[in-house]
């Protein structure tokens, strides 16, 4: 990167971290949730997984201010993608002048100039889960037409743009019967510098389950440049703390994707200026009463904030994070630590977070575990006296079965299509074998007990 293009990278930097909001009042009661805070806590994947844009945005817009008269036009398109206003570079919408049946696309480049050439594809998608896909090429005045398609509600189509390893696309739409639909993409030019990439909003959540730590983790990521960023083949690597299993992502329907590898996932795909919510999830053991973990952070940050369940003995503390506060939000207690970086500030490089006084079983969970145990017996030597017993729970097995068989087979083809790494591959199949190798444990069992019971009955029947 030239010496200018990194004076314009920091000036980008220092004037969104002006447009962003201030830092929360660490002076606040300790009955507050902080001010950004959610209405509703995040409870683990099921939020961030299905809601991740409402979770911790501190983007507020300083309308009463205006940008400083010295601030470039370029500045100030990077100040609106910082502040959510992001432009929409592909767009379809119903378009009366065009035939029923007809898609029409447009490619222009960011200043309006049409694009001869550029290819198009448009991806037809039927309800019953058939695919298709048409592609072709603007013509000199950089448009593309598609006619006598099937109209109604029965499919949805889809435009894209690829350009050198980015991909334009307009969400999927219908064609209504008595019109056509015109999609409009503007194809902005790729780099492969990551160097414009912020990360406005980070976060990490921590909560216990059966003696595992549940790690949930987004982040806002934004591209202040005037340029769409490749991950290219390898992505952008996060790397995870040693030791993680059960990764989860959700898919997004822009072009971004998340693929785990050995040590971490990789970032894929492209992101165009603007922004985007990423988020994923993964456990990691509980050591005692105390957890320690950390993992780099590859881009650079504005605001990061670690959240934790807790109790009352529980201390959480982020390395170069001030002290974490202890807040009540609808009747849940957390931890909370937040940092916020300037950009004169030293660059968040790393995430080191550790807990203690994580509560242990205790006599009370003991007593509950043992008896559960006690009506596990009876309730299983209850349902030696029933009939119909052994196909009530083979039925259950065998469902989980193939469940196992069948990630066991997509955990194959990921593997084979270079997808997933060989670590992970091994990992993850490990744990499936496992799982497996218990159920199949369980059927030799039943089967033996069954073999008992009919050599008992048979028995006195041949006394007599």
């Amino acid at each position: 990167m030239t010496a200018r293009a990194s004076v314009v990278i920091s000036l980008l930097l220092a004037c969104t971290a002006s447009a962003l909001a201030q830092p929360p009042d660490r002076d606040a009661p300790e009955n507050e949730a902080p001010e950004s805070e959610p209405q509703t806590p995040l409870a683990g994947p099921a939020d961030v997984l299905n809601g991740a844009n409402r979770a911790t945005d501190q983007a507020e817009t300083e309308s009463a201010e205006s940008p400083a008269p010295a601030l470039t036009e370029e500045t100030r398109r990077a100040l609106a993608r910082a502040r959510g206003g992001e432009p929409e570079l592909a767009s379809s919408r119903r378009d009366p002048t065009a035939p029923p049946g007809t898609i029409r696309v447009q490619v222009v480049d960011p200043s309006g100039g049409r694009v001869a050439g550029a290819t198009v594809r448009i991806g037809i998608m039927e309800q019953a889960g058939v695919r298709d896909e048409r592609t072709g090429e603007t013509d000199a005045a950089g448009q593309f037409e598609l006619t006598g398609l099937p109209t109604g509600s029965g499919q949805a189509y889809r435009v894209t743009v690829p350009v050198d390893g980015a991909v334009y696309a307009t969400t999927p739409f219908r064609l209504e019967v008595d019109a056509g639909q015109i999609a409009r993409v503007i194809r902005v030019p790729t780099t492969r510098e990551s160097r414009a990439l912020l990360i406005q909003i980070g976060q990490t959540m921590l909560e216990y389950r059966n003696e595992r730590l549940h790690v949930t983790e987004q982040i806002r990521l934004t591209n202040l440049g005037e340029q769409t960023v490749v991950f290219g083949e390898e992505g952008a690597f996060f790397e995870l703390p040693d030791g993680f299993t059960a990764f989860q992502t959700h898919p997004v329907m822009t072009d971004q994707r998340l693929v785990p590898g050995d040590d971490g996932f990789h970032l894929r795909g492209s992101l165009p200026p603007g922004t985007v919510t990423l988020a994923w999830v993964y456990d990691l053991p509980l050591d005692g009463e105390g957890v320690e973990f950390a993992h780099p952070i590859p881009f650079r940050v504005y605001r990061y904030r670690v959240m934790s369940d807790a109790s009352t003995t529980m201390r959480l503390s982020v390395e170069g994070f001030p002290s974490a506060e202890a807040h009540e939000a609808q009747g849940r207690r957390l931890l909370v630590t937040e940092v916020a970086r300037a950009p004169e500030d030293a660059r968040l490089s790393h995430l080191a977070v550790s807990v203690r006084g994580i509560p242990g079983p205790g006599p009370g969970r003991l007593i509950a575990l043992g008896g559960a145990l006690v009506l596990l017996m009876l309730g299983f030597l209850l349902l030696t006296r029933l009939r119909g017993r052994s196909s009530l729970i083979g039925e259950a097995r065998a469902r989980r079965k193939t469940e196992l068989l069948d990630e066991a087979r997509e955990l194959a083809r990921a593997f084979r299509a270079s997808e997933i790494g060989p670590k992970f591959h091994a990992r993850r199949m490990g744990e499936l074998e496992a799982e497996l190798a218990s159920l199949l444990r369980l059927d030799d069992a039943d089967a033996l007990a069954d073999a008992g019971r009919k050599s008992s009955a048979v028995r006195p029947a041949a006394r007599r």
